[in-house]
């Protein structure tokens, strides 16, 4: 049988390695929502070169990052409506920049206002 004290060192040396895993993929999370928000903003604010704009930057983009996911037009396109849905809420984007970027297309698609139960 392992002495307590041991295994009270190793549960405290595995719940410090999962808090800061945890820690860890939120913090990239954040930084990866506000890239996109940064992004969309990018794309928004070159939407004057055209239809073809976004699909171009796509391209683009999949030849200087082959490896790189999430990039694509349609993603790029989420990131512009991201964009154009929180421009006017900075403070906010950095709320839902805690949730996955998924979550945050799931409550653009779903959620028709932004009205909050507290009238905000």
């Amino acid at each position: 049988m392992l002495d307590k004290s041991f295994q009270e060192i190793t549960s405290n040396i595995k719940n410090a390695i999962t808090k800061t895993q945890l820690a860890i993929m939120t913090d990239a999370n954040k930084k990866l929502v506000n890239l996109y928000f940064n992004i969309g903003k990018t794309l928004e604010e070159n939407s004057s070169w055209g239809n073809k704009f976004i699909d171009n930057v796509a391209i683009e983009l999949k030849l200087s990052f082959p490896n790189l996911k999430g990039f694509s037009v349609r993603n790029l396109k989420y990131m512009k409506s991201f964009y154009n849905e929180y421009k006017e809420d900075e403070e906010f984007v950095q709320l839902v920049a805690q949730l996955p970027w998924k979550h945050n297309i799931t409550l653009m698609q779903k959620v028709k206002t932004k009205k909050f139960a507290n009238g905000i």
